[in-house]
């Protein structure tokens, strides 16, 4: 059942066509990736979706049942109000029932009897039973778990819109989003602004709503790995549909363009064989069957002529290879430490690296990543240990501001005097791959944005490398097929590379090695640090299973510290430490699924029993049970029960047991 779609749509924007004619239905539990160059119109399109802007033609349409939240890369938050409040407010419903309950508990108070009175306990037991079943009781803390898992504190809580920064902004959209309940979400980046941890909850989270649409405009390829089951492809003003995540569209879209290589050269083919026939008989005895070829010629070339397949124009293919390389050994650190205002970033940090490693820098924001960068880079200086360069090193570093431009230089001139042996026509081509095209080559470097320099910044750093590079965050303003470009030609950079990003797919493709940063865990603890031999994924998978050892470990011990506890003493025991009881066992009686059971089977229930309820408190505990209602509700409710049926059995094993 379509959820929502478009059809035959159009919009421009000052005379210049975003895409015509398009239509697209959005299906029941579908989680699309739409992707796409910059400008192919990604964001009007989910804009139209959302009702936020029209289109120049066409229509939209949303099911009568489905409710809708919307992303924006602008969030919309009242200024004036309070974080907590401006997410709560997606309980405006459950607020108004919580309401009517207090106006029917005031009813009871001023009706003490009567059929006022009872019609108000009706009313009240009624909306309390809704109340509880959409998680009412649990909106405080619904709101916190997600909050936190965004990286909000509690202090953050009570303090105005307008005193958060624009990253938390767009946190607190999407706390709100994913709490609303919508029946179709629609995020434009949403992954901006989030570290790595923020990024797992948030994947594990959209991918527990099963039931939920999505639409999802994201340039986290491997976001889009892990969450969406179809990608829709926009260029030229057109759609493109293909079944799977952002992996399986590279692999369909290879094989979609080779088909259509193919189908394009044997069209040109044909259409040369035809012309060279009109050109031969055009005029003689075989002059009736040229022009009745000509005609179909033409009707071919004006209604079905297969288009000619992208990535046919000319690509420059970047060689990193490094002019001079260095030593053996490229860096060396020996208990390297950074404090900032009494809080300490990073401490003892000691490791060295062989000429030719990848290290990719991790952890969460605000761990120190981009100042041992800068320390590495010799724009800070670390408060202890030491860093050695080794032999012939050279060093360049790509940052996200401040880049060594010339702001009197057009792009096309920075871009020439990192190699000025390159033609003209290569320099074009690279300028294009770096997103700049037709009139925009021209521009001052002084009038190009900041995400513009570094375009720039990064296509010379790649024309003219160092036997080591620094990065920071190198694929921040670039779009999927750029990235691929910087990726590939890292892949044939011999030299030294480290560098820092949040491009988890980046790094899984470019690096070899990962240095972990963590903070503090807890109070008087200090920073903690890892070197990791491998890619991102393979960090992943060994995160996660010394997370399950540990966890094991920790449940195994309160295993046996329960057992040990709650271990039934002997009969003897009993009989000899049993209190005085006021009503004699014998009178005690038993629900008739315990009475018929024999002490060992009972102890045996008990252990299964405690097994359910640690089960239940877990999943009490899950911040992703507590963001649905209905699985909070019947985690409240297996709690409950298993509960109720330990308490039985205890008293069915005292029993028994004397």
């Amino acid at each position: 059942m379509a959820v929502a779609a478009v059809e035959n749509i159009g919009k421009a924007y000052e005379g210049r066509t975003i895409f015509a004619d398009i239509s697209l239905e959005l299906q029941a539990g579908e989680r699309i990736g739409l992707i796409g160059p910059n400008g192919a119109g990604k964001t009007t399109l989910l804009k139209i979706f959302a009702g936020v802007e029209e289109p120049d033609h066409g229509k939209r349409t949303l099911s009568r049942q489905a409710t809708l939240g919307y992303v924006s890369q602008q969030p919309l938050l009242d200024p004036n109000e309070t974080l907590h409040h401006q997410v709560s407010l997606v309980f405006e419903e459950l607020k108004a029932v919580e309401t009517q309950m207090h106006e029917a508990a005031d009813m009871m108070a001023r009706h003490t009897s009567g059929p006022e009175h009872d019609a108000a306990i009706r009313r009240y037991d009624s909306l309390q039973h809704h109340f509880e079943h959409l998680g009412g009781w649990e909106i405080e803390r619904r709101v916190e778990v997600v909050l936190q898992e965004l990286g909000f504190s509690q202090r953050d809580l009570t303090l105005p819109i307008s005193a958060l920064s624009g990253g938390q902004k767009s946190r607190a959209q999407l706390a709100r989003m994913l709490l609303s309940g919508a029946d179709l979400l629609l995020l434009d980046e949403p992954t901006n602004h989030l570290d790595l941890h923020m990024l797992q909850w948030l994947e594990e989270t959209l991918k527990a709503m099963t039931d939920v649409t999505m639409v999802i405009v994201s340039h986290d390829r491997y976001f889009l790995d892990r969450v969406v089951n179809n990608i829709v492809e926009m260029r030229g003003g057109e759609i493109e549909r293909y079944p799977g995540n952002y992996s399986d569209y590279l692999t369909l879209s290879a094989e979609r363009q080779l088909t259509r290589r193919r189908q394009f050269a044997q069209q040109q083919a044909f259409i040369a064989k035809q012309e060279e026939y009109i050109r031969r008989f055009g005029a003689g005895q075989r002059a009736m069957q040229a022009r009745g070829r000509k005609t179909r010629l033409e009707r071919l070339k004006t209604e079905s002529l297969v288009a000619r397949p992208r990535g046919q124009d000319k690509a420059m293919i970047l060689n990193l290879k490094v002019a001079r390389p260095s030593g053996q050994e490229a860096l060396r650190l020996d208990g390297v430490s950074k404090s900032f205002d009494e809080k300490k970033l990073f401490a003892d940090i000691s490791f060295h690296l062989p000429r030719g490693t990848r290290l990719g820098i991790i952890g969460p924001n605000g761990a120190g990543k981009s100042t041992l960068l800068n320390i590495l880079a010799g724009e800070l200086t670390a408060d202890t240990g030491e860093i050695r360069w080794g032999h012939a090193v050279t060093v360049q570093y790509y940052r996200q501001e401040h880049q060594d431009l010339n702001p009197e230089n057009s792009v096309a001139e920075e871009l020439q005097s990192a190699r000025p042996t390159m033609s003209p026509q290569d320099m074009r081509d690279l300028a294009a791959l770096f997103l700049f095209s037709g009139d925009t080559i021209d521009k001052k470097i002084a009038v190009l944005s900041g995400g513009e320099k570094s375009r720039v910044a990064m296509a010379k750093l790649l024309l003219n490398p160092s036997n080591t590079i620094l990065m920071d965050e190198p694929t921040n303003h670039l779009d999927m097929l750029t990235c691929q470009v910087v990726e590939t030609a890292l892949d044939s950079f011999d030299g030294t590379l480290i560098l820092v990003s949040h491009d988890r797919y980046f790094l899984d493709s470019v690096c070899d090695q990962l240095l972990v940063l963590e903070p503090a865990k807890e109070t008087g603890q200090g920073p903690q640090w890892r070197l990791f031999n491998g890619s991102y994924s393979d960090y992943l998978v060994a995160a996660a299973n010394e997370t399950q050892r540990a966890v094991q470990q920790r449940r195994d011990v309160e295993n046996q510290e329960k057992r040990r506890r709650e271990q039934p003493p002997s009969r003897q025991n009993q009989q000899t430490t049993k209190s005085p009881r006021s009503t004699p066992a014998t009178s005690m009686k038993l629900p008739s699924h315990l009475s018929r059971l024999s002490l060992s089977a009972v102890e045996e229930l008990i252990q299964k029993l405690e097994q359910q309820k640690r089960q239940a408190e877990q999943a009490l505990a899950d911040p992703k049970v507590a963001m649905i209602a209905e699985q909070l509700w019947q985690a409240k409710a297996d709690y409950k029960r298993v509960q109720s049926d330990l308490a039985e059995a205890l008293e069915a094993w005292e029993f028994k047991a004397q």
